[in-house]
Formats: structure tokens, sequence, C-alpha cells
């Protein structure tokens, strides 16, 4: 947890995006493992079908993808690509994939609800108070999901160090080891980096259309400050600019679900890992922080003035990527692959000029070049995972599926796809992509994820060596405006143990936990955007903190102060 920003509104679709192997922007890696065999050996699960030729048993598996935007994964033959027919031939398991379209937190809920599990789901699992992380973690308690300790050692030998590789120290020890887990673990941490120097750059930014900025002629370097923005987005209202299809773009607006406004607002946060400030020298919850009066009020100023789209906070993954297709919202937040994996295959055809630029960098509260996303623990503090439905009847199909795709062999085939096909190694050994699928993926940008590379067979693995594979692209095809997305916040590491870990020690922490609620909190910020005048926005704000106060929040701000005095390496 870094910021009730960054648990409200990004929603992480980070961890995920750049999975696509397509040139520079690919993490593909071939990382090591514990068991070189592949998954049809009698070691990682295999069972005879009924011929008796030690084939693996033929098993379709049901996955739930409970994350927005993430359907651009899917090849338009989910069943009979060339990464999908190796895959079944060395594991028997063949794909049945549902995508959401709704908040994740919503379709866990109604997951758990309803007690209809697939096989296996895949969703976010940010650590701490995170609402996507709670669901899961009573879920397992209530026996919805199926313990993988077991599973692990008999089925995968792949995975063992999937817990430790990449995994900040104090997320493993109280969210993938939760102690009411009783040493069970329940979820696969996914898409971790094998050592910090493989940590992704995911490059969040502020991006604006190109053809818009010269035509104004603001350079990208002026935006400095949130502040900046303002006068941009006035100017943009008034300078009748249209989308592809003619209509007046929208000066500022965000993904599904306001994914990722708030890096607009970065002026007006200290991109913290908690929820928690210090105020005065004491640790205080950032709602009570001015930091956040400047930020609703800079916000409602935008939305008043429609300098931002209104529909934008919850509109879903179908309705923003509409939106972007024609260039229609001319201020927008992300990080750089999904922006350019999306818009490569829609607006950036016909309209290269349209391209999506990043502007900056904007500093922090406290002039820091720093982003929310920029700044990252040693090792993952949270991540995309999997888990195994408690019912399913084909948990060793999924543990030897799962066991596979994290083997060197299957990470090269998801990340790469088919040696000799679309890769060959060079002299040195190192991977290479072959000139064949440079120039499919260049007259095709859908071409390498209906191949099934970097699709969404990558959703599982773990232990990324990102590095020596974004080697695997030709020199020449590097993406230039990645590099230059991903200079303008450079990667900020920090070691430490959490404040907000300290939670578990707090004897009312439900009752705070109830108190405290993202989207409860969520709902108040944004209707403080609509409010009829600043002073209306101010009270909203103010009586929620009252309520707030009267719950006990007081009282556990004074507890976490008084343990954050038994360590000498918390961060918050």
């Amino acid at each position: 947890m870094k910021s009730w920003l960054k648990k409200s509104f990004s929603l992480g679709l980070a961890m995920l995006i750049c999975s696509v192997a397509i040139l520079g922007c690919t993490n593909a890696n071939n990382g090591k493992n514990n068991d070189p065999s592949t998954s049809a050996s009698p070691g990682a699960g295999s069972q005879n079908n009924a011929s008796g030729e030690g084939k693996p048993e033929e098993v379709t598996l049901k996955l739930l993808v409970a994350w927005q935007g993430l359907s651009f994964l899917a090849p338009s033959d989910l069943a009979n690509n060339p990464v999908a027919q190796i895959i079944k031939e060395k594991t028997g398991v063949t794909l049945d994939v549902e995508w959401i379209t709704i908040p994740e937190i919503e379709r866990l809920n109604l997951l758990f609800a309803t007690n209809n599990m697939p096989d296996m789901v895949m969703a976010p699992y940010w650590g701490g108070q995170d609402v996507h992380t709670v669901a899961i973690k009573k879920a397992a308690r209530e026996g919805l999901i199926m313990p993988l300790n077991e599973l692990i050692e008999k089925y995968g030998s792949n995975m063992k160090d999937a817990f430790n590789v990449g995994v900040a120290s104090d997320f493993r020890e109280n969210d993938l080891e939760d102690v009411s887990f009783n040493g069970e673990r329940y979820l696969l941490p996914m898409h971790t980096p094998l050592s910090p120097e493989d940590t992704t750059q995911w490059a969040y930014n502020v991006f604006v259309r190109k053809d818009i900025l010269e035509a104004l002629d603001v350079k990208p370097s002026d935006i400095r400050h949130s502040e900046d923005l303002y006068p941009l987005l006035k100017q943009i209202k008034d300078g009748n600019f249209t989308d592809t299809a003619g209509r007046p773009v929208i000066p500022s607006g965000a993904w599904q679900n306001g994914w990722n406004y708030g890096s607009m607002l970065n002026s007006f946060t200290e991109n913290n890992f908690t929820a928690f400030t210090k105020i005065d020298e004491q640790y205080r919850l950032g709602i009570f922080s001015e930091l956040t009066d400047k930020r609703v009020l800079f916000m409602r100023k935008l939305v008043t003035e429609g300098l931002f789209d209104p529909e934008a906070f919850r509109q879903n993954d179908t309705v923003a990527k509409e939106k972007m297709a024609t260039g229609r919202v001319a201020v927008v937040s992300a990080h750089y692959p999904h922006m350019n994996t999306v818009l490569s295959q829609s607006l950036y055809v016909d309209h290269p000029e349209m391209e999506y630029v990043p502007v900056g960098p904007i500093a922090d509260a406290n002039g820091d070049n720093t982003m929310v996303e920029s700044k990252v623990l040693k090792g993952q503090s949270g991540v995309p995972g999997m888990f195994i439905g408690a019912d399913s009847k084909n948990a060793e199909a999924a543990m030897r599926y799962l066991n596979f795709i994290n083997s060197e062999e299957g990470k090269l085939l998801v990340y790469l796809g088919v040696e000799g096909e679309h890769w060959t190694k060079d002299a040195a050994g190192q991977p290479k992509h072959t000139e064949k699928f440079l120039e499919s993926v260049k007259s095709d940008p859908s071409y390498a994820v209906n191949q099934g590379i970097g699709s969404v067979y990558t959703l599982g693995v773990y232990g990324l060596p990102n590095r020596m594979f974004q080697a695997a692209g030709d020199a020449a095809q590097v993406d230039e405006l990645y590099e230059t997305s991903k200079e303008v916040y450079g990667l900020t590491v920090v070691d430490g143990y959490r404040l907000s870990y300290f939670n578990n020690e707090y004897p009312e922490f439900d009752k705070i936990q109830t108190l405290l609620d993202s989207n409860t909190q969520r709902d108040v910020i944004e209707s403080a955007y609509f409010a009829a005048s600043d002073e209306k926005a101010l009270q909203i704000l103010n009586d929620y903190r009252s309520q707030l106060i009267k719950g006990g929040v007081q009282d556990y701000e004074t507890f976490m102060n008084e343990k954050a005095k038994t360590r000498d390496d918390i961060i918050h």
C-alpha cells in the first residue's frame, strides 16, 4: 500500500501489460528453476491418458482473469495458436478464459459470495488493507481457496522459490504468509523480478497528444507541477481540437475506473508507501493532511470547469478504450506499455501524429521527481497473483500447467514463442527474435499475441530476468518513446518495514479497517469533486474526518506511533 490514490484508482494494472512480447517493451524470460525437466515428467505431475502413452491427461481449465483491461491479452484463437498447442502437448491443458469489464473487487465479491469458483483465478493482491487482498484472505480462511503447500511439494518443483524471489520481506511475512493462514500459502505471486536490477520500469506518466502540444507550442518539459496542467487544459478546451471522428476533444480523463488520474495530482502527494504521512513529526493518516484538501480542490476545479471527463471515474474498460482509440481524450495518465499496446492497434494505425508523449516530470509535494509508482520497495510490495478454487477437480492439472510455464522451457515459450520460428539463440546462447518475427510484428501489431506470445499464458509466471529478454529484440527496434518515458521518473528503490504492517497487532483493527474502507473514502473524495463550491467540498472532507475521529482513529494513530519507535527501519 503506497497511498489511497494507488489503492482506489490505479488498481495496479501495471505488472501485466508489458508481458506482450513485442520488441524492447517485453518482459520475457528464461528464469532459473529448480527442475529443468518439462512438466511431462512424473515429478511435475503428469498423468497417463487412456492410451497409456505417458501423455498428460487432456483437461480444460477455467481461468478467471479478475483484472480490467487485460482482454487484449487474448489470442484470436485461444486454443489453436502455436503457444497453446505446445502447452497442450506438454501439459494436456487448454485454457477457457473469462475476462471482466467490471471493477475487480466487484467480481471477486460475487465470486466468493456465490462460491461459483473456476479452476484458477488471477487477481490483484497488493497487501495490507487493499480491498482485493482483504477479500482474498477472507476467502482463504473460509475454505474457498485451495491451499498450495502440498500441491507445490508434489507437482510444483519450478515454483518452490516463488514466495522468495523478487518479493519484499514485509509483504511475504504479513500477506503471502499471513499468520491466520497457519503456515499455508494460498496465492502464487506473479511477475516478480528475478533480481532488483530486473525490476520493470513501467514509465507511469501524464501523457498528452503530441499534435496538440505542438499546435499550442507547449514543450513537454514545460509541465513541472500539477498546477501547470490547468492552463494547458484551458488552452485545449478553447482550441477547437477534435478526435478522429471530428468530435471535440475531452481536455483530460482516465482509463477504466479512473485509472490513473492520480498521476495528474502528483504535486499534491508525498508518494508514501502507506496511508500515513507525517504531520508535526507524528504519523497521521493522510486523509488529515492539507495535501488532501489541495488535491480535492484542484480536481474539483478541473471537473467543474469541464476540463476533466466526469464519466472517467467509474467508466468501464470498453468505454475507456473507445474514447482513447479515437484520440478523444487529450491528456491522460497510465504507464507506457498499456498506452502503446492499446493505441498502436487502434489510434496510431492511421493517425501516428496523435501519438501520446509524456510531459514533466511533475514534481511531488516534496519537490522530488518521483511518482507513487516510481518508488518501489526492494522486492515487490504487492503482486498480481494466481489462486485455485477449493472445489476444483483439476488442481493437479492446474499445477501441471503452472509448473510448466515456470520452467525454463515454458518461460521461453510464453514470452518469446516457438524456438526456430519466433526466436533463435545467438553465438553466446542468448535468445534473439527472428527477422520473420520482427517483420510480422511490424506489419501486424497483434501478431505476437495471436501467436500466443506474451498473452494470457504469461499469467502465473514469476521471477522475470527482464534485462536478458529485453535484449531479445533487434537493437534497431528499441522503442525510443518508451525509453524516453522511463527517463521522466527514474526508479527509486527503498528498503524497510512499512508502518502499516503494525495493523496486525492493533487489537481493534477490524473496526478501524471498516472505518477506513477505501471504497468509502473514494466515494467521499469523488463526491467532493462535484460539490457546489470549494467550501462545500471541504465540508464533505471535514465531515468524513469527524466520523473517523468519533470512530477512534486517534487511538489507532497513537498506537502506530508507539509501535514505530520499536524499529529503526520504518517507512511510511
